[in-house]
């Protein structure tokens, strides 16, 4: 596992594996994925090899309800979150789906 350069790392799986490794810079607006297995299907960005911080974005609000889903505020209620953010609430749901069993956890590092 590489370490950890950036301030933020997301760990994308599907049941007990990693599949695959984000890092994140939000400051600038940069990301590095490491993917561990070769099924496109399972990795975090599909074919995707070097996401822009757009696909980064993208690919986090895919993994959370919608913005525009009806009853939204009440779901942030539910979650304790003051606003919509897709970090704050995979750091709360794990990212997970009714429809799927892949997760996201964060991990954000204390160093920076």
């Amino acid at each position: 596992m590489p370490q950890c350069q950036t301030p933020l790392r997301l760990y994308y799986g599907r049941e007990e594996d990693i599949c695959s490794i984000i890092d994140v810079s939000q400051q600038e607006k940069q990301v590095r994925v490491y993917h561990y297995t070769k099924d496109v299907m399972c990795r975090a960005f599909g074919k995707i090899e070097a996401p822009t911080y757009e696909q980064y974005e993208a690919f986090l609000e895919s993994r959370c309800f919608p913005k525009s889903r009806d009853k939204m505020k009440l779901m942030l209620e539910e979650l304790n979150l003051p606003f919509y953010d897709p970090l704050m609430i995979i750091e709360k749901t794990e990212g997970r789906m009714a429809d799927d069993d892949f997760w996201l956890r964060v991990e954000r590092n204390q160093t920076w």
